[in-house]
């Protein structure tokens, strides 16, 4: 249904969203929060968490596609590399 390229462009935008984000709701909450009303702080609050969670969700979906992309190992070279450690 989706191919591997949608994975790796969407963790991409992830982590972009990700920093926007966290950059908009450090603004709000921290740096002119006098400036903003107690419902944008509050809701630069909620950007600080939802940040760092789109953050990780974008990485460990990198961390999946990069795995699909790996050419699988063979069974061979699995034992021969465990008699070598030993």
């Amino acid at each position: 249904m989706f191919s591997l390229a949608f994975f790796q462009q969407l963790s991409r935008r992830l982590f972009l969203l990700a920093a926007l984000l966290s950059l908009s709701g450090f603004y709000l909450a921290y740096l002119h929060a006098d400036a903003h009303t107690l419902g944008a702080q509050v809701a630069g609050h909620l950007l600080l968490l939802l940040g760092p969670s789109l953050l990780k969700f974008g990485y460990v979906l990198q961390l999946a596609t990069e795995e699909a992309t790996k050419p699988p190992r063979s069974e061979a070279a699995g034992s021969a590399r465990a008699i070598r450690t030993h």
